[in-house]
């Protein structure tokens, strides 16, 4: 009995699923004779609007009663032809005409026949398509012309007569100029103007220093929206110090920033060889490139240097970024010195180096270290070196004292010396570069002594470029 009760049960699943599968094929036949009806209606209508249109456009053009003409198809000399008028189509175009129109279209009035004399100047329609001429020998049905009037479209000094002018069909041998048409936004539109930019320069002999005053930019094209948020970068070329930035100017197409940049020490002649480049860029969106705007190039030799007074420039803005060649660096190293002159000694402090150079292909990081010397009569007197540090940003961080000959430090002929070595586990050290200073030494260097013995007790940091160890360390 539970087994019969059993099979009733699978029996009536079995037949409430069919019926389940039933209703679903006939609603998918339902919706796709539906879809199958609309795609028909579709195509019905499609067909019943160009029926329709095809006939009312062969209304239009098929011949009606007695307006209409039949032209002979006989043989008539061939120089008597007469022409199909078109309808003419034509597009008003605000513009000036650099034309003069022959005087007969200038007597035209107003209530003129279609059908005039050949021989006389007809006003065409600018833009308009021009008349075919048919000869007579084809027998085609011809509507005679119907006289219309258009408004004047030509904008300018002269004028065809009176405001409304006749259209009429050209006729053979009528001698018709063609006018030319300026269109009005080409010929009166004026030229953007360029962006430029204002900077002074101003350059102090006694301390070496050339200061940069950027003013502003003027005249930024638009972007994605009506203003743009915009800075400038300014570097020296070829010294590739880290290019300063102004601040951000926001929303403005005529940014000002009034903003001092200070570079140097040089001396007057090594800022003859320099130049100053200016980069304008907007930033548009926060996590996108800035887009660059522009650049100027100027070279710091073509600039009266006047110590008195700062010079004052507006250059416009070139849209091409120059490709630079960065020079190999050999990296730069940061001192600081100090002249105790009652112990009548030197202390040195080797603080650190930044972007060292790479000797070698081998992969891993060297080691570096500083080797300085004390020079006395073009002789070395004393000699001191600091521990290997890896990397090429090695930081020491340590002091040295040097002691002095007796004697007036700015008399006698001192100098400093600091070579940076490089070197690999279980090979030779090879010199990446090295700093002369003292008063016979390169500008840097003579600058950097000269400051430490006009500051007493006072420490004198500055940053200095490795040069070319060449052999002779000797100044």
């Amino acid at each position: 009995m539970p087994f019969a009760i059993q099979n009733e049960a699978a029996i009536e699943g079995i037949t409430e699923q069919r019926a389940k599968v039933k209703v679903s094929v006939h609603l998918q036949v339902f919706l796709g004779v539906g879809l199958a009806l609309l795609c028909f209606c579709l195509l019905l209508g499609c067909a019943i609007c160009w029926y329709r249109r095809k006939k009312r456009l062969l209304e239009e053009g098929q011949p009606q009663g007695p307006g209409y003409t039949l032209v002979d198809l006989a043989p008539v000399l061939p120089s008597k032809m007469t022409a199909v008028p078109i309808q003419q189509q034509y597009i008003e175009i605000e513009g000036e005409v650099l034309e003069k129109p022959p005087p007969a279209l200038v007597a035209g009035s107003k209530d003129s026949s279609c059908q005039e004399d050949p021989t006389q100047g007809i006003p065409r329609s600018r833009a308009s398509l021009p008349s075919i001429q048919l000869s007579q020998k084809f027998a085609l049905p011809v509507k005679p012309p119907v006289g219309r009037e258009r408004r004047c479209t030509i904008s300018g000094d002269i004028m065809f007569g009176r405001e409304r002018v006749p259209l009429s069909s050209p006729m053979l041998g009528a001698n018709i100029p063609q006018s030319y048409t300026i269109p009005r936004s080409l010929s009166t539109t004026a030229a953007k103007p360029r962006p430029h930019l204002q900077f002074t320069v101003f350059y102090s002999q006694p301390d070496g220093t050339l200061t940069v005053t950027v003013m502003g930019v003027s005249d930024l094209p638009r972007g994605f929206r009506a203003t743009r948020t915009s800075y400038v970068k300014v570097c020296l070329f070829p010294k590739f110090v880290a290019p300063q930035r102004t601040a951000l100017c926001r929303k403005s197409l005529n940014p000002t920033f009034h903003k001092q940049f200070h570079f140097g020490p040089y001396s007057l002649e090594e800022l003859q060889g320099l130049t100053l480049r200016f980069a304008v860029y907007a930033k548009e969106f926060h996590h996108l490139k800035d887009s660059f705007l522009g650049e100027v190039m100027f070279p710091c030799a073509q600039v009266p240097w006047n110590q008195k007074a700062s010079s004052a420039y507006t250059q416009q803005l070139s849209a091409s970024k120059a490709k630079l060649k960065k020079p190999k660096s050999r990296g730069q190293l940061f001192l600081l010195l100090q002249h105790q002159a009652l112990a009548n000694r030197i202390k040195v402090l080797i603080r650190k180096a930044e972007n060292l150079g790479r000797l070698t292909r081998i992969p891993g990081t060297p080691d570096h270290q500083v080797v300085i010397h004390l020079y006395y009569n073009r002789e070395i007197i004393d000699s001191r070196e600091t521990k290997c540090i890896a990397g090429y940003n090695p930081v020491w961080n340590t002091p040295f004292l040097f002691n002095l000959p007796a004697g007036d430090i700015q008399e006698q002929q001192l100098a400093l010396e600091f070579t940076v070595m490089q070197a690999r586990l279980y090979t030779r050290a090879y010199p990446v570069g090295h700093v002369l200073i003292g008063p016979d030494a390169p500008e840097m260097g003579r600058v950097h002594w000269k400051e430490m013995c006009s500051r007493g007790n006072v420490e004198s940091a500055r940053w200095h470029s490795l040069q070319p160890a060449n052999g002779h360390l000797c100044p």
